[in-house]
């Protein structure tokens, strides 16, 4: 899996790399200038010429004066005590480089537990303490998911797939991750990197499938409606799979509930013939309806649509 490559496309999207500021290290957000960042995407080079793949740096302004950000990822299975020094090779690389005050953030997601000891990183004598070098530290792996899929935050939810989830939670969490996402006022582009980087790392089997669907369907109809607008893998497999046991048999009249309440929201009361032309559409059907109603404008467009895809 290339982690790095989809932690890179996560942040790079400037708003959710804003809700990461915001949400981890506020303290640093409150001086950045997010109206005016601009993303590295050129290579850079360890001081052994190794290429640094795990690493995204940003030009913005902190305090009203140019500086640069370091996001230093990691992903090994093992931590490696030398992150203190390696965090100071890079930083002293792009300050040479680009002629910038750096600021170092380290993104881990490693399943050991990490020594207190490794940051700040110290080097003394016994008359005298020589460096001492300090950065930030998101350690992933030793927080809990549970609450940072009830937070509004885009850049939480997604990261909260690779923070603790223990098994007999996970429906629960991952339901609880999609109505908080649903509730967000993220666009539809966020949103859909969001919950395709938490399905990556958090895939359910076809039994957990289901049992999201079903537990979803506890959920009120309003909340329903909101996930259900959202671009959910787990979901749309659930219900193809529920299809195939017969077992989401029972849910089926509460998805035409839910769209036929979104499509009189949208365009107004509709005749009898209509109504009971989308009553009589299979799961599939109402899922593809469910998405497309967000592009009607007019009951023409509904029309339309089940003339092409109602018998």
């Amino acid at each position: 899996m290339k982690h790095d490559a989809l932690f890179k496309k996560l942040l790079k999207n400037r708003s959710i790399l804003r809700a990461f500021f915001e949400e981890f290290f506020s303290n640093t957000a409150a001086f950045m200038d997010f109206d005016s960042i601009e993303y590295v995407d050129k290579e850079r080079f360890t001081l052994e010429g190794k290429k640094r793949t795990g690493d995204l740096l940003i030009k913005t302004k902190f305090r009203g004066e140019l500086a640069c950000f370091l996001i230093h990822l990691e992903h090994q299975a093992q931590f490696r005590p030398d992150l203190g020094w390696r965090m100071l090779e890079y930083l002293v690389l792009d300050r040479r480089e680009y002629g910038m005050p750096v600021y170092p953030v380290a993104v881990l997601s490693h399943d050991e537990t990490i020594p207190e000891n490794c940051f700040p990183l110290v080097s003394e004598f016994p008359n005298k303490r020589v460096l001492q070098f300090d950065f930030d530290v998101l350690d992933l792996r030793h927080l809990e998911a549970d609450v940072y899929v009830r937070r509004h935050n885009t850049a939480a939810l997604a990261l909260a797939a690779r923070m603790k989830i223990p098994a007999e939670d996970k429906i629960r969490i991952v339901a609880d991750f999609f109505v908080s996402l649903a509730s967000t006022e993220a666009g539809d582009r966020e949103k859909e990197l969001v919950s395709g980087f938490f399905s990556v790392y958090q895939p359910l089997d076809e039994k957990e499938d289901l049992k999201l669907n079903e537990h979803l369907g506890k959920l009120k109809l309003e909340e329903k409606e909101k996930v259900m607008r959202l671009t959910n893998p787990f979901i749309e497999r659930g219900i193809r799979e529920g299809i195939k046991e017969g077992t989401l048999a029972g849910r089926r009249e509460g998805q035409v509930e839910i769209v036929l309440s979104q499509i009189k929201c949208r365009i107004g009361d509709l005749p009898a013939a209509q109504e009971k032309k989308i009553c009589k559409l299979n799961l599939a059907k109402i899922g593809l309806l469910g998405k497309s109603l967000l592009d009607f404008e007019s009951r023409v467009d509904l029309t339309r649509w089940l003339k092409q895809n109602a018998s």
